[in-house]
């Protein structure tokens, strides 16, 4: 009789507390159809979206970032399976502003979505309706604020999410490569791993055009879904090899004792209701990185921006007097 008195106790706070209700991505007793009945969930502020660039508004206002000790490989601690994900800790002394932010904000951990390998994506923005393999969220808090006051306040998290690709001729990914080597050191739930300097914030993100970027306003992508983030979502992907993206699903476990793998942890995009999503790139803007042509009996090359507006310019011009 006792033990049935401490369980309907026990039920009872669970629902007076909704944030303390057992979630999960993949069962349908606990899975995100669920999530509507734990914390803001179901609110009208809701991440993540997907984002359409014709739709983007441009605003002059989106800045470069100020990036702190994004450079130091102390700053990174360990590397924690969590169950649902792996999250790196971050030491003080890391931190942002700029880019139309109020103040500094802190960053305090980063973490990764993913589907089951690289052909099933798993990231949770999507870009013109685009789904990839994987996403990466540094998560920042208004400077002076704990994660819990952060929830509390409109703004009072900021958000940082890279779009992650698959691509086997990605030169720069030695730090998702150091990563993927350690996830065999944090198989099971709770396992940890002191990464002791081995790597930098920098070096994962390694040829990401850190000024093209999108903003809106939105929420924590997992309960409570608290409605406190400024999200800023870079449009160019972090490349990496597909061995990379496929080790997550098949290294890491969700329990610290049965062998689940960790896959498809993402949430679906939300409506964007009277939200607006800014851009940092004006339309019409020339693009800022080299653009593959393939050229009749030359093969493929690769055309600065402003040789690839040239050479079509002249092509027209043939084309017209042919």
């Amino acid at each position: 009789m006792e033990s049935f008195l401490m369980l309907l106790l026990a039920l009872h706070w669970v629902s007076l507390n909704p944030a303390s209700a057992v979630w999960c991505y993949t069962e349908p007793d606990c899975g995100p159809l669920t999530w509507d009945k734990l914390g803001f969930c179901n609110g009208s502020r809701q991440s993540p979206v997907n984002i359409t660039e014709e739709l983007a508004v441009f605003n002059s206002n989106l800045t470069a970032f100020t990036f702190t000790g994004y450079g130091n490989t102390s700053k990174l601690l360990s590397l924690t399976n969590l169950g649902h994900t792996v999250q790196v800790e971050l030491d003080q002394g890391v931190s942002i502003t700029g880019g139309s932010l109020s103040v500094q904000y802190s960053a305090i951990a980063l973490h990764f979505h993913w589907g089951n390998g690289s052909s099933n994506p798993g990231s949770e923005h999507r870009l013109n309706g685009k789904q990839f393999p994987m996403e990466m969220h540094i998560v920042h808090t208004k400077q002076g604020l704990t994660l819990a006051q952060a929830k509390n306040d409109t703004t009072g998290i900021a958000v940082l999410g890279f779009f992650i690709n698959v691509s086997e001729e990605s030169t720069n990914a030695t730090g998702f490569e150091t990563i993927s080597k350690l996830l065999s050191n944090v198989t099971y739930k709770n396992d940890s791993v002191q990464l002791n300097g081995s790597l930098s914030i920098e070096s994962l993100l390694q040829g990401v055009n850190l000024t093209s970027y999108y903003r809106y306003l939105g929420s924590l992508t997992t309960p409570t879904c608290d409605e406190a983030v400024v999200w800023t979502v870079f449009k160019n992907p972090i490349l990496v090899p597909s061995n990379v993206v496929g080790a997550f699903s098949s290294r890491l476990y969700e329990s610290d004792h049965i062998e689940t793998p960790i896959a498809n942890v993402f949430r679906t995009p939300k409506a964007l209701g009277v939200r607006e999503v800014q851009t940092s790139v004006a339309k019409g803007a020339l693009l800022t990185t080299a653009t593959p042509v393939t050229l009749p009996g030359r093969g493929t090359s690769l055309f600065p921006p402003h040789v690839l507006a040239l050479l079509l310019a002249f092509l027209t011009i043939v084309k017209g007097r042919g």
